[in-house]
């Protein structure tokens, strides 16, 4: 190496290391300047990750405290405790025990309680279980063609017939009820005179 080449190694590497020291004070600038944002930013972050993590930790929680709940009812129905500890811990899996319960025990007037639930599935087989224990039609979601099904067999004891035709044609195909309407529409109403 010559001198020249000497100089301008050194010119190099002093140039590199100014621009490694100006760069080193711009983001000592812009750090000192936003400091107080980046440690925001920072806990905000932190505390998301600590609060998710425990509201997950206190669902968990919750939901075995309601199982352990509900293991105690299945082996006595009557426990209180229990009773409270699964409509505190789990409001959707009490209504689905109140409503087995008062299915079971012809409970109309718990059935008439649950038919305002909040959850849609139990509000709607509370109402459709007190219309059979009551023997009257009541529409169903869940229980649609079912339902459909004790319309006709309404209209039919009060002589009904042509109502009864028209519910049993509202009836699609592909109902798994199709061989009951079958028979209705066979035996029993191409039986009536009219």
């Amino acid at each position: 190496m010559d001198i020249k080449e000497i100089k301008q190694y050194a010119k190099d590497e002093l140039s590199s290391d100014e621009k490694l020291l100006e760069s080193v004070l711009k983001f000592e600038t812009v750090y000192n300047k936003h400091k107080v944002k980046l440690f925001a930013v920072l806990a905000f972050a932190a505390l998301s990750i600590i609060a998710f993590w425990g509201y997950n930790e206190y669902k968990e929680y919750k939901y075995t405290k309601a199982n352990e709940a509900l293991m105690k009812l299945v082996e006595n129905p009557d426990n209180k405790g229990a009773i409270e500890s699964l409509k505190s811990n789990n409001k959707a899996l009490y209504d689905l025990y109140s409503y087995q319960m008062a299915s079971a025990k012809n409970d109309t007037k718990r059935l008439k309680e649950l038919s305002g639930s909040e959850d849609r599935v139990i509000a709607d087989l509370s109402k459709y279980t007190l219309g059979i224990i009551e023997n009257k039609p009541v529409d169903s979601e869940y229980y649609h063609d079912l339902s459909l099904i004790m319309q006709v067999n309404d209209a039919i004891s009060k002589r009904e017939y042509q109502k009864a035709k028209t519910i049993l044609d509202s009836i699609s195909q592909n109902s798994p009820l199709i061989n009951i309407v079958t028979l209705y529409k066979h035996y029993t109403l191409s039986g009536v005179k009219r």
